[in-house]
């Protein structure tokens, strides 16, 4: 086309020239300079054929194209790819793959950890000090579908239990793994693989902001409104959980949040006498926000109320792995060894927490009072005293958490007391670390964590715990010292 128009041009200013002799000396001279141009033209239309080619080239590369600069200007910034054109490279490069891979995050952590033992007893039969160090490693990822469903998968290290366990992680508590056993290779379980379903139709329907129903192996959802003296971090129910969140109060000094969660979870799927053991559980959540002029973020409160009833739990071995029990503080030495002294445990607990920032320094304060009254019950009947019944029966903790690690240099300073009675919650879930871990125990724990790196912790703990079953045959009255180091990566 650019031919064809230069050379009507070329023969339009001939005609126009030929009444003046005087501006060209010879005719084929013109000629000669009309073929000449054509050439030239010619000439740069094949490279500009070849440049549009290269550029397709590096475009499927994706590399980023660069505009020569005007004469005299800046170099303009370069171009970035176009989405379109990265999906069609990755959709060409992974076979479609890219449909499942979108929405898909993945996330895990590592930690190593070196801790010290020290017993003090006048027992002869007490522990021997030790030396420890751990390992633990997670991975796991979340894909979601689309607004209302999402599905999730982990794996975890932990380690297998004695013989008669068949090979099972027998510890609910701890993804732990321990450097021993002469350089023998270590296990990896399945954590958690859950489904979720949060219905589009439920989400900002007046006071109701969404719904949420999640079933599988999962997080435990009554975390929120519970310290770990009842619920160890570890721990993931197995089963189906409902969560309704509500936003009560929305105006521009004041917000009211609350929650309801109730779950059913599998403990014990068996067909011996006294048939299954499961978790029906309850919490409700009340999360009030308060903007003052004191602090320049608002101070945010929660108060949960929960109930667990651990229907079948403390009969008929319910609370056995394999050949190893669960009971960890719970007594099993009054009746018959395939059961515990508690009989039941239905569990309320009420648990407290304010959250503040003095100075712009995160300050959490928490208080967590939990009981066994089903037990306590039972022991009036029985003529057992109102003392015993409230130490056996009846749990509670505080603690506060000063500083708040998000990102590199943060650091937290933190102090909990706790006084579990044996018979007050379930010594399976609570606590694995609090002294030898679980019920039974009275104590503090001292915590310091700092940020090397945005993804890279260090943590100090130290514990000081005593016995409280040290009327019992199997306990010991001793105390423990423990002392933990870890450093933590997150990716």
């Amino acid at each position: 086309m650019r031919s064809k128009l230069f050379a009507v041009s070329s023969t339009f200013l001939l005609l126009t020239l030929l009444p003046y002799p005087r501006a060209w000396a010879d005719e084929s001279q013109l000629i000669s300079m009309i073929n000449e141009l054509q050439k030239q033209m010619s000439h740069m239309q094949k490279t500009i054929n070849e440049q549009h080619t290269e550029i397709q080239e590096l475009k499927k590369r994706g590399a980023q194209i660069q505009v020569a600069p005007a004469a005299g200007g800046e170099v303009p910034k370069a171009t970035p790819m176009s989405d379109y054109d990265f999906g069609q490279m990755l959709d060409t490069a992974t076979g479609g793959a890219q449909k499942w891979l979108k929405d898909l995050k993945f996330a895990g952590d590592l930690r190593l950890r070196y801790e010290a033992f020290h017993y003090t007893s006048g027992n002869p039969l007490e522990t021997d000090d030790r030396n420890r160090f751990r390992y633990r490693l997670r991975f796991g990822f979340e894909k979601k579908f689309n607004d209302d469903m999402m599905i999730g998968f982990g794996l975890a290290s932990g380690e297998t239990g004695a013989a008669g366990s068949n090979g099972l992680n027998t510890d609910p508590t701890s993804t732990n793994t321990t450097f021993d056993n002469n350089f023998n290779f270590k296990p990896i379980f399945i954590e958690k693989a859950y489904g979720s379903y949060t219905p589009g139709l439920l989400k900002n329907r007046g006071p109701l902001k969404q719904v949420n129903v999640t079933a599988g192996k999962m997080n435990n959802p009554f975390e929120k409104g519970a310290s770990d003296m009842v619920w160890d971090r570890d721990v993931k129910p197995e089963g189906i959980y409902e969560k309704a969140d509500l936003k009560l109060i929305d105006s521009e000094n004041f917000k009211l949040n609350s929650y309801v969660t109730a779950g059913q979870f599998v403990l014990d799927e068996d067909a011996t006498v006294g048939g299954d053991a499961n978790l029906f559980g309850y919490q409700l959540g009340i999360n009030p926000v308060v903007y003052t002029p004191f602090f320049e973020r608002p101070v945010d409160f929660l108060q949960a109320f929960s109930y667990y009833d651990f229907s079948g739990y403390a009969r008929k071995s319910n609370f056995l792995i394999g050949t190893t029990s669960l009971a960890r503080g719970n007594p099993n030495v009054d009746r018959i060894s395939t059961e515990l002294d508690a009989g039941r445990f239905n569990i309320i607990e009420s648990y407290s927490e304010i959250a503040f920032y003095p100075g712009g320094t995160p300050l959490r304060l928490h208080l967590d009072l939990a009981g066994n009254p089903s037990d306590a019950a039972g022991r009036l009947n029985t003529g057992d005293t109102l003392e015993h019944k409230f130490s056996n029966d009846f749990a509670y903790g505080f603690g506060v958490k000063l500083g708040s690690i998000v990102k590199k240099h943060d650091w937290e300073l933190g102090y909990q007391y706790k006084y579990i009675g044996p018979d007050s919650v379930v010594g399976a879930f609570n606590d694995s670390d609090f002294g030898d871990g679980h019920a039974g125990k009275r104590g503090s724990v001292i915590r310091l964590g700092y940020a090397l790196t945005d993804t890279i912790t260090l943590n100090g703990t130290m514990f000081f715990v005593e016995n409280l079953n040290s009327d019992t045959a199997s306990i010991l009255d001793q105390q423990q010292r423990r002392f933990q180091l870890d450093l933590s990566w997150k990716f």
